[in-house]
């Protein structure tokens, strides 16, 4: 009996002890339950609160891209630009603007992934693990001379990039030239108007402050499928030819006097009327030519005094986005990618005052061939469309800035040191600050903002020219020629560079074509075997049918062996120079590659 009492108090022991555990497993049960519930309540509420911000889409990537910002403004220190005014020792001038997210990307539950803090811009991918769970984001960065984000205004825009070259046509009589790129529907277009609508009023008011008279005519052109359409002319076609001085001329276009702001305006508005748009999957009434609008100063004897050009880019495309077009939007496409291409080769020569400039690689580039010209300023504007969708678009874009801009950084920074090229910065008079304003519709407010900074600006213009006081005229001539000693060791080098990043260029692009030719062999054999299989799998097959097949099964054999050999080469001769290269950006230093 009392070996049974014992058992029995053993048994209810681990009884209770099993029971105990069980009713903890379902406490902690209950507890994940509400622990979830509540995540997904709180999502909800997030993701009702994104929707109402005009931000909806996957509610975990918006915060992760949330949270980055957060951290990037507290590290950085805000996100407005430091200067609005551009450095007028430089050629060339780098900006990316960001429009807002449209209803269309609201309405395909697209997310914002495009971040701008003071003169750099982010692309957020969204990416998912292995486990095809996981979310994550990678973060693309682009140092450029400017950066405006959603709530930039063409004021600024105009400030930054246009006025410049206003006062470089006006006061030194010189060549320039706007140019507005990106893909379809990122704000090209909406953009390059809001810069014509200011320019009117702020290229009158400056000749109206010089003693100089001058005559302002307009052309308006656009270069469609090869050919050169007079927009102020009822479309007519004109010829490109060039004369005896290699001077490139547009017979047939008309040059059309505007005495005022309203009459400039209106030439332009007439021009914007007869460019040819298209539908396109992007965009429903997509640029499908470069429109380009030629402003010339002349004097009454009707000499060149001036030129500033303003470049509308048609739209880049993908060869994926035109799967759905016809034969003559596919053709527009080829057309509008060949031209960009080559324009960006001569604005990389112009940024590193090469002696060669590819300017006969398209039509569109021998037009602006007198915008090449070592005197010439350049300015580009890149739009980026803000949604997830449109990512690899805007880092194309991006990377097309950025390749442009190649080697501009550090040679404006070798030339101040050496002395021979200082960077000054342009700041407009209060009554052009005002003018510009008023043009661009700005209230008070926003114009009290731009005095502000022009009197911080003046502040720290005055601290710069003390520190440059203090310096004795002996160390600066010391510094300049220990500069110029190592200069002359460097150049070779860096030439080299140049030539390695291009040779990189071009073998990335071989091995790109290689890569999809071998696809589409591959597939097309992979077609003609199943037809070769199918034929030896009948039955009563004879040894002259098996001996066919064997021939023909090598000759597959043979032909994929030669595909994967050129791929192959291409491979290694594009990591062999990418090496070389990188071997030589760390050793001459240009982090830019």
């Amino acid at each position: 009996a009392r070996r049974k009492s014992t058992s029995t108090v053993g048994v209810t022991g681990r009884k209770d002890a099993t029971r105990m555990k069980i009713e903890q497993m379902e406490k902690d049960r209950q507890e994940r339950r509400k622990t979830m519930m509540q995540r997904k309540e709180a999502r909800k509420q997030e993701q009702i609160k994104n929707i109402e911000a005009g931000n909806p889409g996957d509610v975990d990537f918006i915060g992760l891209v949330d949270q980055w910002r957060s951290e990037q403004e507290t590290e950085m220190g805000g996100t407005e630009e430091r200067s609005l005014f551009s450095s007028t020792g430089s050629n060339i001038c780098i900006a990316v603007r960001k429009r807002p997210m449209s209803e269309k990307e609201r309405a395909k539950f697209d997310h914002d992934s495009v971040s701008c803090f003071q003169n750099k811009v982010w692309i957020h991918s969204a990416k998912l693990k292995v486990d095809g769970i996981t979310k994550y984001l990678t973060h693309n960065k682009f140092q450029l001379d400017h950066a405006f984000g959603e709530g930039s205004t063409t004021e600024q825009i105009y400030l930054a990039t246009t006025l410049p070259l206003v006062d470089h046509v006006v006061n030194s009589q010189g060549r320039a030239t706007v140019f507005c790129y990106g893909q379809t529907g990122s704000g090209k277009t909406y953009t390059m108007n809001g810069i014509q609508h200011i320019l009117a009023y702020d290229l009158y008011g400056q000749l109206a402050e010089i003693d100089d008279e001058f005559e302002i005519t307009v052309a308006f052109f656009e270069l469609y499928a090869g050919n050169v359409l007079d927009l102020l002319h009822g479309r007519h076609r004109c010829k490109l030819l060039e004369d005896g001085k290699g001077e490139i001329n547009i017979t047939g276009l008309r040059e059309v006097p505007a005495a005022t702001p309203e009459t400039f305006l209106e030439v332009i508005e007439e021009g914007h009327r007869h460019r040819t748009t298209q539908k396109t999957e992007a965009n429903d009434a997509s640029s499908r030519s470069h429109a380009i609008c030629q402003i010339f100063l002349r004097d009454y004897n009707g000499n060149l005094k001036g030129k500033l050009g303003l470049v509308d880019l048609a739209g880049s495309e993908r060869g994926s986005d035109t799967k759905q077009h016809n034969t003559q939007r596919r053709s527009e496409s080829a057309d509008i990618n060949t031209s960009l291409l080559a324009l960006k080769e001569c604005i990389r020569a112009l940024g590193q005052k090469s002696t060669h400039v590819p300017f006969r690689g398209s039509k569109l580039t021998l037009i602006l061939k007198d915008c090449f010209s070592p005197d010439s300023k350049t300015t580009m504007v890149a739009t980026v469309s803000p949604g997830a969708s449109a990512a690899d678009h805007s880092l194309n874009t991006l990377r097309y800035a950025d390749r442009i801009k190649e080697q501009r950084i550090t040679s404006s920074n070798k030339r101040e040191k050496a002395g021979t090229g200082s960077a000054s910065i342009s700041i407009p008079s209060r009554e052009r600050l005002y003018r510009i304003a008023v043009a661009a519709g700005e209230d008070i407010e926003v114009l009290q903002t731009s005095y502000n900074v022009e009197e911080m600006l003046d502040e720290g213009t005055d601290e710069m020219t003390d520190e440059y006081e203090n310096v004795s005229s002996e160390d600066a001539a010391q510094e300049n020629d220990d500069y110029l000693a190592g200069e002359a060791s460097q150049h070779e080098e860096e030439d080299e560079l140049r030539r390695t990043v291009q040779a990189v260029f071009e073998l990335e692009e071989a091995l790109l074509n290689q890569h999809m030719s071998n696809i589409q062999a591959n597939a097309e054999m992979l077609t003609q075997e199943g037809k070769l299989l199918q034929a030896v799998q009948v039955a009563g097959l004879s040894e002259d049918d098996m001996d066919s097949y064997a021939i023909q099964l090598a000759e597959f054999l043979d032909k994929k062996e030669a595909l994967i050999y050129k791929l192959q080469s291409k491979l290694l001769d594009f990591q062999d120079e990418l090496a070389k290269e990188q071997h030589l950006a760390q050793h001459v230093r240009l982090t830019q590659y």
